[in-house]
């Protein structure tokens, strides 16, 4: 007799990837490979695949067409993506990038990391942060109950 698998022995690994309705394929597609960074990897009729280097991808644009509308506040609905920086001197470069070619919504050091928002074409709000280093914040009862301010735009890597 074999023993039953626990759900723990058997869940997901880690994310795979997200699909974007979007409301024009070759500006989001640009948006996201000459702003951000991805790579085109594959597509299909109405379709985009994109890459930050894995086997196959992480993210996919679909289509909806021009009067595709987002949800509303009191909608269900994703509230963002967030992608993971090597590291807080990789996020405060990124962020000198982007600085001018996005819509920068705002910054945030959540405490286990420290983040900056941008909106993508269509309105999907995308997050960039780094970890905070674990002794920062290991010792705190609960290190998600606030923010606090954070300028990652206070860096070496912005031009005055």
């Amino acid at each position: 007799m074999s023993a039953v698998p626990s759900p723990v022995q058997h869940r997901p690994i880690g994310w795979g990837h997200a699909v974007l309705k979007v409301r024009d394929l070759p500006r989001s597609e640009r948006f996201y490979t000459e702003v951000i960074g991805f790579r085109v990897v594959g597509r299909r009729a109405g379709m985009c695949f994109l890459s930050l280097g894995r086997p196959h991808h992480d993210l996919a644009l679909y289509e909806a067409g021009p009067r595709a509308l987002m949800p509303g506040a009191g909608n269900l609905g994703v509230v963002h993506l967030a992608f993971a920086m090597e590291n807080e001197d990789a996020l405060r470069g990124f962020y000198g990038v982007l600085k001018g070619k996005a819509q920068i919504l705002g910054a945030v050091d959540h405490v286990v990391s420290r983040s900056f928002y941008i909106a993508d074409p269509d309105g999907y709000i995308l997050e960039f942060y780094a970890n905070a280093p674990m002794e920062e914040w290991s010792d705190l009862p609960n290190p998600f109950e606030r923010d606090r301010p954070y300028d990652p735009g206070n860096s070496v890597f912005e031009e005055e």
